[in-house]
């Protein structure tokens, strides 16, 4: 097994001494509890402060492949010290199961993607003990499983259906609010849970959202 490695990077003094050995304690303990879990090693784990993260957080985390997890934090956003040590570990929760479904299955498609991210929400649930805030629907999921319907194998624009396009209709999230609801319902079928599925194809949930109709409690 190859070390998991955690580098928070901080040599401009972005974090107070204090703020960074918390950070860094809360981290490791994150990382260490959910590789172990999702059975990861060899991942670098990188935490740097940046101004571009969610607004309602002052955090957000990217998974680029299956060995490199992303977080960035923005101490100055007037969410992130109240929020900070119960989003860092959900984060990284979500970005490490990214990780873990990587090495065995990407995104390619609007399915892909669509189960990439409900299975990493289902899985950041566990650790939060709520659903995320971006897998709380604020459209008709039915019309929008209907428009996703269309294109779940052909190209599609990521960043319009996961972070939204007004040109193009899509509301902000949407893409994880429909993920969150189809991997549910495949969970409540099926059974098992986002570790269990971790590497199931994406194919394999397609028919979960006619299987099973019903809202997310």
């Amino acid at each position: 097994m190859r070390p998991n490695l955690l580098h928070v990077l901080n040599a401009g003094g972005q974090l107070a001494p204090e703020l960074a050995g918390s950070v860094e304690a809360v981290a490791r303990d994150a990382l260490d509890r959910h590789a172990a879990r999702l059975n990861l090693d060899g991942v670098d784990v990188v935490i740097h402060v940046s101004p571009w993260t969610i607004p309602e957080t002052g955090m957000v985390g990217n998974t680029p492949d299956g060995y490199s997890v992303h977080v960035a934090l923005t101490p100055q956003n007037p969410h992130f010290m109240a929020s900070w040590a119960r989003e860092l570990p959900a984060t990284l929760a979500h970005e490490l199961h990214h990780a873990r479904r990587w090495r065995s299955e990407g995104l390619g498609t609007l399915l892909g993607a669509l189960v990439f991210e409900g299975l990493a929400q289902h899985y950041e649930m566990e650790e939060r003990g709520e659903m995320p805030l971006y897998a709380r629907s604020t459209v008709d999921l039915e019309a929008l499983w209907t428009r996703a319907s269309q294109q779940l194998d052909g190209p599609y624009d990521h960043q319009a259906w996961f972070f939204g396009s007004a040109g193009q209709g899509l509301p902000r999230w949407g893409g994880y609010a429909l993920g969150f609801e189809l991997v549910r319902r495949f969970l409540e079928h099926e059974g098992g849970d986002a570790v269990s599925h971790a590497a199931t194809p994406a194919e394999a949930f397609r028919s979960a959202w006619t299987r099973s109709p019903g809202a997310a409690s």
